[in-house]
């Protein structure tokens, strides 16, 4: 699954690459499998998008969010396109002229001879047309990469569970996902089972670091490549997927567990119980 890192990739691809896609009129909309649409039909989807620009990229964890102006939902008041990729989801600006993939669910045709183009082989992704992208995100976190110490620390004592289920919950901090939760308790030197309840101040402070430090090195990367799913990623994990392996460490064995119904990935030796 795309994580803060790869979707971070994407939109700086989408945002800071020549062609951008920022400022690019929507020309036409071609639903090809009309789950991927919430919240509104297929047909409302690519009438209120038609003619709309481009003016903004962002992302808030997971989600991709773009401002549009103009076309046919309300003149002259910017609308949002909100993106989530899910498990398998890719989203790829190209030639309008490229040759469709087998599992493209969505093409949005901009001017300049380009087109957005949304793959999904599971069919998980998901797009919405809202006057607000709260309207999507109000239940998630702050943004994992940006949330500074202070209120990373006053979420966190909102919980009271184990580091690896509340890692991965989108409420408390946005946009970790399996790999990166595994990699940021490696490096914090905090076994996944551990309670929260147990961590002293400086311990918190640690795991606070370690979350932002991965997510920017990852970031700097273009995110992980694992299985080969996102190719672009350059990030080399210590602990996910390393199971049986030499800790890079202290040699010891990697062990996977299962936490949370999530393959959980972590060296024994490294990484205490409190």
């Amino acid at each position: 699954m795309p994580e803060l890192p790869e979707v971070e990739s994407i939109l700086r691809t989408m945002r800071d690459a020549r062609p951008s896609l920022l400022g690019r009129k929507i020309e036409l909309v071609h639903v090809a499998w009309e789950g991927i649409v919430s919240g509104c039909s297929a047909d409302v989807f690519q009438q209120q998008l038609q003619g709309a620009v481009v003016v903004t990229a962002g992302r808030h964890g997971k989600y991709l969010i773009f401002g549009l102006e103009g076309g046919e939902r309300l003149q002259g008041k910017r609308f949002y396109l909100v993106i989530h990729l899910r498990m398998t989801g890719k989203l790829s600006l190209v030639q309008a002229s490229a040759v469709l993939e087998r599992h493209t669910r969505l093409v949005v045709e901009l001017d300049k001879n380009l087109a957005l183009q949304f793959d999904d082989p599971r069919k998980f992704g998901r797009v919405w047309l809202v006057d607000d992208p709260k309207e999507i995100t109000i239940r998630l976190g702050p943004d994992a990469l940006t949330v500074g110490f202070a209120e990373f620390t006053t979420r966190y004592a909102m919980y009271r569970r184990q580091l690896k289920p509340l890692l991965l919950d989108q409420a408390f901090v946005s946009g970790i996902g399996n790999i990166y939760a595994d990699e940021s308790l490696y490096r914090a030197g905090l076994h996944p089972l551990t309670n929260s309840a147990d961590l002293s101040a400086s311990y918190i402070r640690r795991l606070h670091a370690a979350v932002v430090s991965i997510l920017r090195e990852a970031v700097d990367v273009n995110g992980a490549n694992i299985d080969g799913v996102f190719k672009a990623g350059g990030f080399r994990v210590s602990v996910y997927d390393r199971e049986g392996l030499p800790c890079y460490s202290c040699g010891n064995t990697i062990v996977k567990i299962r936490v949370a119904q999530r393959g959980t990935h972590f060296c024994p030796c490294c990484q205490v119980k409190l």
